[in-house]
């Protein structure tokens, strides 16, 4: 296993204000689908530069958040950065040159902001509409403890219908953002420390949805927003490998 860390849930959401320098639909930029782009117009040539500024909104009210994650997923940028506001200027924050990936994840110092900036220019393939399938903005809450036992699966809606002719059809409800499951998994932690226990049993007495990234070296692009599902269930463990407490964490996808 690879460190598992659970996140604040994304900052990036309907409340945000956008301002979009080329349009597209700033909602595939949050909408849980990697596959649905937000794609520029009129973008389309490498001397252009793009940018797409969220100012963090909340019940109405601009907020600061604290901020030290970005994971960009199915994106097409080659030179791209990322600006903060310091309440008078744009501070930058790092910047990327000759980008291959298609699924970027960072974690840097953290700062506080009420606005941050993605700035945009060349991509992969030279003059091509600008776009990016998710895009996550969020703070650490905890870094966890390897996992001993990780059991991911999938629920989907679906139905089977017995025709006339004794076949089967089977229909899929697929979701708004055209996603056909909802993720979900079980985590077990051995011989966790009480540190780590108190840390865990804190985010499951918030109550509040969270960010959750299992493999968090080995696949980083893989983070789903979920509930705790089960109740808090822990157990002290004595033996002659060591001491600790072993939780159980189910997660639900929202």
């Amino acid at each position: 296993m690879s460190e598992p860390r659970i996140y604040t849930r994304n900052y990036i959401d309907s409340q945000c204000n956008f301002i979009l320098t080329h349009g597209g639909i700033p909602s595939y930029l949050y909408d849980g689908n990697a596959s649905t782009q937000y794609v520029t117009t009129g973008a389309n040539n490498d001397a252009t530069v793009s940018y797409v500024e969220f100012e963090f909104i909340d019940g109405g009210i601009t907020q600061s958040r604290t901020i030290d994650t970005i994971i960009i997923k199915n994106h097409n940028l080659k030179n791209w950065a990322l600006y903060s506001w310091d309440g008078s200027g744009w501070v930058i924050q790092f910047s990327i040159f000759g980008d291959t990936t298609s699924n970027k994840y960072i974690a840097f110092t953290p700062f506080s902001t009420t606005k941050i900036l993605l700035y945009t220019s060349v991509t992969k393939t030279a003059n091509e509409e600008k776009k990016i399938g998710e895009l996550i903005v969020c703070n650490t809450k905890l870094v966890c403890d390897d996992m001993t036992k990780y059991d991911p699966r999938w629920r989907e809606r679906s139905k089977e219908i017995t025709l006339g002719d004794g076949s089967i059809h089977k229909v899929y409800m697929r979701d708004a953002s055209g996603r056909l499951g909802k993720y979900e998994a079980s985590a077990r932690f051995d011989y966790v420390s009480k540190s780590m226990r108190d840390s865990l049993k804190a985010i499951k007495d918030e109550g509040q949805p969270f960010l959750w990234q299992p493999e968090s070296v080995t696949v980083p692009e893989d983070v789903y927003y979920c509930h705790w599902s089960n109740a808090w269930d822990e157990k002290y463990i004595s033996s002659f490998k060591g001491s600790g407490y072993e939780v159980v964490m189910n997660v639900k996808e929202v």
